[in-house]
């Protein structure tokens, strides 16, 4: 029987419909919780050996151009190699959000699987458990909210995590859950009115545990 039109469709998301409600009301909660003038800091995620690549000024660049005034850090901002392991529990906390720039299997230019190493995964879960955003920049397709990523662990002694971006994902159809993490991203204007602190949202538990085999 030939294929059903369905399955010829991509997968825009690997998300459930309800994990995408979830996560947008959490994104929402977050937004409207933020005060007049409260800077809002993001973190890159990245590897040393990207940051040193000749295009590294351009992609954050383009990092920066979807998240207008927010105040971009990356490791070197905040760190140093030898106060990271003591600094990095003090210190993230008072990050709002973490963007994921990691290479992709096997180093291809483009590719739908991106493989972060052992300290971005713990640093990845570290936001994803207590509720605020995280978003992969893949190339070609701009900012890709977790949520709707396949996201799993590898490895047995040195443990991994391997991201897949849904091959139905444009960049141009602005999924719902990217525009409420863009906006739970953006500064408040010093006019916009205060609200109250948003509860703790319970979207993307346990999203490291192992395939089934």
């Amino acid at each position: 029987m030939p294929d059903s039109p369905a399955e010829d469709i991509p997968l825009a998301t690997y998300a459930t419909a309800k994990q995408q409600r979830a996560y947008i009301e959490a994104m929402r909660r977050i937004g409207k919780a933020r005060k007049p003038g409260e800077p809002v800091r993001v973190y890159i995620s990245v590897p040393p050996a990207l940051v040193q690549r000749p295009g590294w000024h351009q992609r954050r660049g383009k990092i920066q151009h979807r998240l207008p005034g927010a105040q971009l850090l990356q490791f070197d901002d905040l760190f140093t190699p030898e106060n990271y392991a003591e600094t990095w529990p003090q210190l993230s906390p008072s990050l709002d959000g973490m963007v994921v720039v990691a290479p992709t299997k096997r180093g291809a230019l483009q590719g739908s699987v991106y493989r972060l190493g052992e300290v971005g995964r713990l640093e990845v879960i570290d936001f994803v458990k207590t509720g605020r955003p995280v978003l992969l920049h893949a190339r070609g397709l701009g900012l890709i909210p977790f949520v709707d990523c396949k996201v799993h662990r590898v490895g047995d002694e040195k443990l991994r995590t391997k991201v897949t971006v849904p091959s139905g994902w444009d960049p141009h159809d602005y999924e719902p859950t990217l525009q409420a993490a863009l906006r739970a991203l953006r500064p408040h204007r010093t006019d916009d009115k205060p609200t109250a602190e948003p509860a703790r949202p319970s979207h993307l538990n346990r999203p490291f545990e192992a395939p089934h085999q």
